[in-house]
């Protein structure tokens, strides 16, 4: 039921957003209309309006969309943990216990092995530069 919510919060968004860019592009087509030449402020200001409505719808569109898998998300967590019986998720398993922790301890490390050494210089060549 909420989901349909989210679903039509994302509409009305679009449709504000709709809205907004009409009323923009009539704006300024009103103005250049009234105006001798092409006026630059109101175009200017015309696709600042426009690029600042895609920005903001896009973010609320988003937040939505991250709702509504958040929400998913919980739903499917509930039905997991309703499920219930012997399934492992309803049951807590210890896996910290005292008794494995000092087993592992109690146990030989294996030591790394040494790192190959290095391979001389071929013959007949000499060293360039020192340090």
């Amino acid at each position: 039921m909420k989901a349909d919510v989210m679903v039509w919060v994302q509409r009305i968004v679009g449709a504000v957003f709709v809205i907004g860019v009409l009323a923009l592009v009539g704006a300024i087509v009103t103005q250049v209309g009234q105006a001798e030449g092409i006026p630059p402020l109101p175009v200017f200001l015309g696709l600042l309006g426009i690029v600042l409505l895609i920005l903001l719808s896009g973010c609320c569109l988003a937040l939505v969309s991250v709702a509504i898998s958040a929400r998913r998300g919980a739903e499917a967590l509930r039905r997991i943990a309703g499920q219930g019986g012997g399934s492992p998720l309803a049951a807590p398993a210890r896996v910290f216990t005292p008794s494995p922790l000092r087993e592992v301890a109690a146990e030989p490390q294996p030591q790394p092995e040494p790192a190959p050494a290095r391979p001389s210089r071929p013959a007949g060549r000499t060293l360039v530069a020192e340090r």
